[in-house]
C-alpha cells in the first residue's frame, strides 16, 4: 500500500491507499494526532436537509449522509476503522480482535479487516443465557 502522494495522476479516491491525515482545523490541538489512515470510503459524505412533515416551527433537520460512503462497510464505523487499522498495520498487528453481539462495527471490521489481508477474531458475548442445542457438525472442505 503506497503512500496516496505518489498516486496523484490517478483519480482521488484510490482504495486501501495510505494517505497522510491532515486534521480538521479544530482539532490540531488534540493529542496524539494520527499520521496516517487508510482510504476505507469515499469520502467526503454529503450532508442533506431532510423534509419531516408537523416539525415545530424554525426547525430543520440535517443529516449526514455515510451511509454513502460506499463499500459494505456501514457508514460511520468506516471513519473508525481506516484509523485503527492504519495503526494496526503499523504496528506489525497481523489480527484484529473485536466484540459486541449483533454489532454492526463486528461487521465492517471484519470486511475492513480481509481487505487489508489482517486475520479478523469476533468475540461475540451477551449478558443472556443463551441454551444452544447440540448439532451435528459435517466438515465441508473447500
Amino acid at each position: 500500500m503506497e503512500d496516496s502522494t505518489s498516486q496523484a495522476h490517478q483519480s482521488p479516491f484510490q482504495f486501501l491507499t495510505k494517505k497522510t491525515y491532515e486534521p480538521p482545523h479544530w482539532a490540531s490541538h488534540l493529542s496524539p494526532i494520527p499520521s496516517h489512515t487508510f482510504s476505507l470510503g469515499h469520502f467526503s459524505t454529503p450532508i442533506r436537509k431532510w423534509n419531516l412533515p408537523n416539525l415545530p416551527k424554525d426547525t430543520e433537520v440535517w443529516l449526514k449522509r455515510d451511509d454513502l460512503s460506499g463499500m459494505q462497510l456501514s457508514g460511520n464505523k468506516v471513519r473508525k476503522l481506516e484509523f485503527l487499522l492504519e495503526d494496526a498495520v503499523a504496528q506489525g498487528a497481523d489480527c484484529i480482535v473485536i466484540g459486541g453481539i449483533q454489532s454492526n462495527h463486528c461487521r465492517a471490521t471484519a470486511v475492513a479487516a480481509k481487505y487489508l489481508n489482517l486475520d479478523c477474531y469476533l468475540i461475540l458475548r451477551t449478558s443472556k443465557v443463551i441454551q444452544v442445542r447440540p448439532r451435528r457438525w459435517m466438515h465441508v472442505r473447500m
